[in-house]
């Protein structure tokens, strides 16, 4: 069905709740904000865009936004269609699922059980389940499971997310989708990384903690956070039931997939309510944030003043008790994003300067939508560490910047191959991206995609260097023409040169991210989106040979074997990849049950028996 727009400018007025006495609708602030969505980098001479543009070119249909100013909700305000079919528009009250934005709120339920003594952050898990228990593995004996690794990432847990449970279809148990019984569409949750040794996203963790915060309390997982958070932070419009009571669906945003398309029976349903299955507006994660930054500040709130900084305080990748903690400017933030199936969600506060936004979408495109948002809000109300005022840019001659021509080698397999163009340089990078560097000064460029510094400058031994400053600089050589990369090969069609290359860098270094099994069934799955059949298959081949005991690897060749007409040999090879599976090796790119259900499908839809 084509969607069809209708004009915002009616719906734009009637979607204002004006939540505070602020006079910022007065002072011009929302309009400006409307009008100023703007890229990463925004240069002298670009223009910003409007909110109702890049909502239609996206193909967004509605977004709602809080914003918080001076530790106070200063404006809320909804915009487009709720229901597209319907022609309801989104108001500020209107109600989006918050995706993973449930693991913070969540987090601080759990965290109000520590205090109160009914769970503990670094005993053994196993100790507060009582209706299931983290299967006990060579990982788990030496270092158990506790609900501070769960709520931060670093329990060693599987499964990084959910695609929820598709209206009228079966919805299992908790236990179930922890065990990855039917109906549960997702893999069994296990420990297979030890425990407390890195971050690794997992809504499976969370899911854990949900359990363990239901087991404990024998109360539903609703009723306890509304209870231990929603109702004492004043998130009143705020639910974690799934699925939404029937009196309630009226109040929410029907889930879109990009290009507009509806998500079927308008919204799944999430039992893993702390990973995903929060309902909310924009107002509600608002007052969430604010009481974050009471609480930090020692005000009353669900947590102590140590347990609030607790909570933001960084474990491994930058990441807390249930938020990733950003420092910009000299300035930390709390924040969180959130995907569930036709829904996006973006949450961003200082720590303590009292400011901060909450924006949702209920479009699979809305995370294109919403940090530009964000930044138009940033730049009105002059957040510390973003940019506030357009850029100016150097001018250099051709001569000037021809000096910086050439190939920068920035990994194993990768190298950046500089080109003067126009007023600036141009960077391509085989089997990646291009794209344009802007000059600030004689030897530092930005680009507009992206907030990252790039300066041109001298190794100790006189040889030229191109440093890229972000979270973690890196630095790449300029090297000879001669110097090429596997990925260069294969990009050219060199594809026996580039295989022999991948093989080399493997022996030499197995665990160079450039030879990850990972890698390369994205690379062949780029292949085969172009309809390079032939470097798909050659790529996948390619990993079933350093991963032989991956199921993955042979049911990706096996999809481009099949793609490529050779249906006798496609099924040989969802068959290996049963084989594989069933004997629980995999482990690189998708878990085998997901493999398994994979090339089970594909073996029927070719009249073959798995």
């Amino acid at each position: 069905m084509r969607t069809r727009w209708i004009s915002f400018g009616t719906l734009l007025l009637s979607s204002l709740i004006p939540v505070a006495a602020s006079g910022a609708d007065a002072n011009g602030r929302i309009e400006r904000v409307e009008k100023g969505l703007r890229p990463p980098v925004l240069v002298e001479g670009d223009a910003t865009w409007t909110l109702e543009e890049r909502l239609k070119k996206f193909a967004v249909p509605g977004l709602s936004i809080a914003v918080v100013q001076d530790g106070r909700i200063v404006w809320a305000k909804g915009y487009g269609l709720a229901d597209v079919e319907a022609k309801k528009p989104v108001t500020a009250s209107t109600l989006f699922q918050a995706g993973s934005i449930s693991k913070p709120v969540a987090a601080m339920g759990a965290l109000t059980l520590v205090e109160e003594g009914k769970l503990s952050l670094d005993h053994d898990i196993n100790a507060s389940l009582k209706s299931w228990k983290v299967p006990s593995n060579s990982f788990t004996q030496k270092t158990p499971v506790t609900l501070e690794e769960l709520l931060s990432h670093t329990a060693g847990l599987t499964v990084h997310g959910f695609p929820g449970y598709a209206a009228g279809t079966p919805v299992p148990t908790v236990v179930q989708v922890l065990d990855g019984t039917p109906p549960a569409n997702t893999a069994a949750i296990r420990v297979d990384l030890a425990p407390a040794t890195q971050y690794r996203y997992s809504g499976g963790g969370y899911t854990v903690a949900q359990l363990a915060m239901t087991d404990v309390t024998g109360q539903t997982f609703p009723k306890l956070m509304a209870d231990a958070v929603l109702r004492p932070v004043g998130m009143t419009a705020s639910t974690y039931e799934q699925p939404l009571p029937e009196a309630r669906v009226a109040e929410a945003a029907a889930g879109y997939r990009e290009g507009g398309k509806p998500v079927e029976g308008k919204r799944h349903v999430y039992p893993e309510m702390a990973a995903a299955g929060l309902w909310t507006t924009p107002s509600d994660l608002a007052r969430f944030a604010i009481a974050m930054q009471k609480m930090l500040r020692g005000e009353k709130g669900p947590l102590s003043k140590a347990m609030a900084q607790n909570m933001v305080t960084p474990r491994r990748d930058g990441y807390g008790l249930g938020f990733a903690i950003e420092d910009k400017g000299g300035t930390t933030y709390f924040t969180h994003g959130g995907s569930d199936e036709g829904f996006q969600a973006l949450l961003y506060a200082s720590e303590d300067r009292g400011y901060g936004a909450a924006i949702l979408t209920h479009s699979a495109a809305g995370f294109r939508v919403m940090p530009e948002v964000l930044r138009a809000i940033a730049a009105e109300y002059n957040w510390e560490g973003f940019q506030k005022e357009p850029m100016a840019l150097a001018k250099l001659s051709p001569e000037e910047l021809a000096r910086f021509a050439g190939r920068y080698k920035l990994a194993s397999d990768t190298v950046l191959v500089v080109t003067p163009q126009a007023s600036g340089l141009e960077v391509q990078e085989p089997l990646g991206e291009t794209f344009v560097l802007l000059p600030v000064s004689k030897d530092a460029f930005v680009r507009r995609d992206e907030d990252v510094r790039y300066t041109f400058g001298r190794r100790a031994d006189g040889g030229a260097e191109l440093r890229i400053d972000r979270e973690k600089s890196q630095t790449a050589p300029r090297v000879d023409k001669s110097a090429r990369v596997p990925s260069e090969d294969l990009e050219a069609g060199r594809v026996d040169e580039a295989v022999a290359a991948y093989k080399k860098l493997k022996a030499a270094n197995p665990s160079d991210p450039a030879v990850a099994e990972a890698r390369f069934n994205q690379i062949g799955y780029t292949f085969l989106q172009k309809q390079d059949v032939a470097k798909a298959i050659a790529v996948f081949r390619l990993n079933t040979e350093l991963y032989p005991e991956s199921a993955n690897t042979y049911d990706s060749l096996a999809e481009a074997t099949e793609a490529s007409g050779d249906k006798t040999a496609a099924v040989t090879l969802y068959k290996k990849a049963l084989d594989v599976a069933s004997r629980g090796k995999g482990g690189g790119a998708s878990p085998d049950e997901s493999v398994r259900a994979h090339a089970t499908a594909r073996l029927q839809a070719l009249g073959a028996q798995p």
